[in-house]
C-alpha cells in the first residue's frame, strides 16, 4: 500500500458508458455525454453506494462524470462538489481514434501504455500521475474525518491505482472502488 494517501476510506466511480466508449474511442477531455446505458449504470451504481457512509462527492466537470456524480448527489442527498484535477486524461489530437485502430497502426499490446505514440498536446502519464495525487490529496486533507466519493475517469483512476499499488488497473464503467 502506497503511503502517498492517508489510511482511510474513500470511493471511486468511473463515469457511465458513453457511446464512445461503446465504439472504443479516445475520450480525454472531448466532452461526450452520457447514453442511456451509461444513466442507467450511474442510476445503478448510486443505489449501491447508497447505505455507505459517503459525505461528499467530487467530480470531475466533464459532463459524463458529472451527469454520474449528480444521480449519485441525488440518490444519496449530498451537494456536489465538482474539481478540474479529476478530468480526464487529455490525449491531445488522438481524441476520438478508434483504440483498436491505434493498436493496430502501432503495434501496441492490449494493457500497453499509449505514451510512446502521443502527440505534444497530449498530458503525459507523469503529468497525469502528479494530478491525481494532488486532486484527490487536497480534497482527504481537507476533509480527515470525512469519507469522500470522488467521480471521475478511466485513465485517472487508473493514475491513482498505480499511485497506491504500483499495479496496470482497468476499470469498469459505473462501477464503485473502494
Amino acid at each position: 500500500m502506497s503511503t502517498l494517501f492517508p489510511h482511510r476510506p474513500f470511493y471511486f466511480l468511473r463515469h457511465g458508458q458513453t457511446d464512445w466508449n461503446l465504439e472504443g474511442r479516445m475520450q480525454g477531455h472531448t466532452d461526450i455525454p452520457l447514453n442511456a446505458t451509461g444513466l442507467q449504470q450511474a442510476q445503478a451504481a448510486a443505489l449501491k453506494l447508497k447505505h455507505l457512509p459517503i459525505t461528499h462527492i467530487v467530480t470531475s466537470p466533464l459532463s459524463r462524470a458529472l451527469k454520474t456524480a449528480a444521480i449519485a448527489a441525488e440518490t444519496l442527498g449530498l451537494p456536489l462538489h465538482i474539481d478540474s484535477n479529476l478530468k480526464e486524461r487529455t490525449f491531445g489530437s488522438l481524441e476520438g481514434s478508434l483504440r483498436r485502430d491505434l493498436m493496430l497502426q502501432h503495434n501496441i499490446a492490449e494493457h500497453e501504455p499509449y505514451d510512446r505514440i502521443l502527440p505534444e498536446d497530449a498530458e503525459q502519464w507523469p503529468a497525469t500521475l502528479s494530478r491525481a495525487q494532488a486532486g484527490i490529496m487536497q480534497w482527504l486533507n481537507a476533509h480527515p474525518a470525512e469519507t469522500i466519493l470522488f467521480v471521475g475517469h478511466g485513465a485517472f483512476l487508473r493514475a491513482l491505482h498505480e499511485a497506491l499499488t504500483s499495479e496496470y488497473f482497468e476499470a469498469a464503467n459505473a462501477t464503485p472502488y473502494h
